[in-house]
């Protein structure tokens, strides 16, 4: 049978790379990420790789892998140590520990840049599925991508975490361009994966499965065999937290997974709506917070318990607050998610002695931003900071013009899921603005950046040849 030549031609541009550019794409990325993460190390030895919650990390897999090899692991310790995390990260962690011992750091990085790069191939998926010319400038955008790059070389969930994300996006794009069952799966694993690595994901599974039952009726090739296939993903998702809500449910009396949200909530959300507010310090509502806590503290508690009394305090907190602060404060971080360079992130630059932006005065969230970047104690990381802000900015525009592009000519469905992901991300972090909280977002940044690029380059060629004809 011939093959129609318009279909003759989707096929050919659908496959321009072979493996071996995959395998380039592959090691390109991996040469990046372990020559970063061992500079760091050969400079700043441990202290460069583990930094803030990483010390925490290492010492619940520290204990994790002792009470293993004594044989005192209790019951409820296999999910993990720490009833504030889920466990997926925890053991890859406590394998690292048990098999590289004090240089399990140096080996878990290492391990993160080879996962991270394999994150780049689903860029590349993600971004083939679009539109097939922009799979390789894509993957090449996350292949030097500073955020990742930068969080690859520190001992966080943040990598393992997107990793999951990326196989999760892949498989919903691919299922919406062709439903089947191979891509509901994967796009359920993705999720499982991430579930287990870190809960933030939870929220996001009933919108997806509605979304994507929603595109089907929108399209009108609704069946019972594609809503088995959502049922699936769904299905995947309740067996992925299962051990972790039946482990809390027998020890602990509650439904919920982490025993971090109440003092998430207690502890950042609140005090940067209060900032945002009416500029009262962030440290300041903070310490407010703790001492009514502990005043209010009676007897012992479990982690858990202790999580359900500090959002209350929260909670009484923000009746004071008002919903015009809330907005304000999620607008603000949302605009500095986007805006901060991942170089803040990086210890050499992170750990020159400084006021952090958290603590740093101001009475508006204009001010604040300005004194800290245009009076900070250190002149070095101020100048380091409006650099990587301006390259930010460069990067964002071409984003913009990427994702003006995509609007034009790629899938609405497959760009809306996508859209929708990184509002989802930005609304779930809030007022709480870092590199690091951005890092989700990054497979569709890069995406965005791969087909901005695409865009100005076909601009610029056709602007030469108008030149010259």
């Amino acid at each position: 049978m011939n093959t129609p030549p318009e279909q003759q031609c989707i096929s050919h541009e659908a496959q321009p790379y072979g493996c071996r550019a995959l395998l380039w794409l592959l090691l390109f990325a991996l040469t990046i990420r372990w020559g970063y993460a061992l500079g760091i190390y050969a400079a700043m030895a441990d202290g460069g790789l583990v930094v803030a919650d990483g010390h925490g990390f290492l010492e619940d897999a520290r204990k994790f892998v002792g009470l293993v090899q004594s044989g005192r692991l209790q019951p409820s310790e296999w999910i993990g140590v720490n009833t504030g995390i889920m466990p997926l990260f925890s053991w890859i962690l406590a394998l690292h520990v048990a098999a590289f011992g004090d240089h399990a750091p140096l080996a878990f990085v290492m391990s993160q840049g080879l996962i991270d790069s394999g994150t780049c191939l689903l860029v590349f998926g993600i971004a083939a599925t679009l539109s097939p010319r922009l799979a390789m400038p894509s993957a090449i955008a996350a292949a030097i991508n500073p955020t990742s790059i930068v969080l690859a070389g520190l001992v966080y969930t943040d990598t393992i975490f997107v990793f999951f994300i990326a196989i999760m996006l892949l498989g919903a794009v691919r299922w919406i361009k062709t439903p089947t069952l191979k891509w509901a799966l994967i796009a359920g694993l993705g999720i499982g994966g991430a579930a287990l690595t870190r809960i933030m994901i939870a929220p996001w599974v009933p919108f997806l499965c509605v979304f994507l039952l929603a595109v089907q009726t929108w399209q009108r090739h609704m069946t019972l065999r594609k809503i088995g296939h959502v049922a699936a993903i769904g299905a995947i998702f309740c067996l992925c937290i299962a051990p972790v809500a039946l482990r809390n449910i027998v020890y602990y009396d509650t439904w919920a997974l982490t025993s971090q949200s109440g003092y998430h909530f207690a502890y950042w959300i609140v005090p940067l709506i209060k900032e945002a507010k009416d500029g009262t310090p962030w440290e300041k509502t903070v310490a407010q917070l703790q001492k009514k806590e502990r005043s209010q503290r009676t007897g012992a508690v479990n982690n858990f318990e202790a999580s359900v009394a500090a959002r209350r305090i929260g909670e009484e907190a923000l009746k004071d607050l008002g919903y015009a602060a809330i907005a304000k404060a999620w607008i603000n971080g949302a605009v500095i998610n986007m805006a901060s360079p991942a170089l803040v992130t990086s210890p050499p630059v992170s750990q020159l002695p400084r006021t952090g932006f958290f603590a740093t005065a101001g009475s508006t969230p204009i001010e604040k931003i300005f004194n800290f970047v245009f009076r900070s104690d250190n002149r070095l990381f101020a100048m380091l900071l409006i650099a990587g802000a301006m390259g930010v900015a460069v990067v964002r525009i071409v984003q913009l013009v990427g994702f003006v592009a995509l609007i034009r000519q790629a899938s609405v469905a497959c760009v809306l899921v996508l859209t929708f992901w990184m509002l989802y991300v930005l609304a779930v972090n809030g007022p709480i603005a870092a590199p690091k909280y951005r890092l989700p977002m990054e497979p569709v940044l890069c995406i965005l950046t791969g087909a901005g690029f695409v865009a100005i380059r076909e601009w610029w060629r056709r602007r030469r040849r108008a030149a010259t004809a």
